[in-house]
């Protein structure tokens, strides 16, 4: 348990840096198992200085592995963001082993019930 808080602590440190960075939380999921899982998906909001972006993520390097790879990543989708001339950005990170980002990025065409796109593993089903 105290390493499972210890994790949750150092996920949120870094949200405010994600959130200087033009990101905000949609979804924090916790799965208590062996060994536990959690999931955060970061919506990035529109148009953000890269070089900004960039700055921030150096400097977040020095922050222990954690906040480093998260930060770096919710980077690295700024940057295609950015270069590909999309708009919104998801991050879905999961935090299990082994780790996974997985990146979508919406059209600037899309309208709003495009809003929170869908993948098959973000659906729970039950089967009797």
């Amino acid at each position: 348990m105290s390493e499972f808080n210890t994790f949750t602590q150092q996920v949120g440190d870094a949200l405010p840096v994600l959130e200087q960075m033009g990101y905000e939380v949609t979804v924090f999921k916790v799965t208590w198992g062996l060994p536990p899982k959690a999931r955060l998906r970061l919506k990035s909001n529109g148009g953000s200085d890269l070089a900004k972006v960039n700055s921030i993520a150096a400097k977040a390097a020095s922050n222990g592995v954690l906040v480093s790879a998260l930060i770096t990543s919710a980077a690295t989708a700024k940057r295609i963001q950015s270069t590909m001339k999309m708009g919104t950005a998801y991050l879905d990170v999961d935090f299990a082993i082994p780790p996974r980002v997985n990146m979508k990025f919406l059209s600037l065409k899309a309208n709003d019930k495009d809003d929170t796109p869908r993948d098959s593993d973000e659906l729970e089903i039950s089967c009797k």
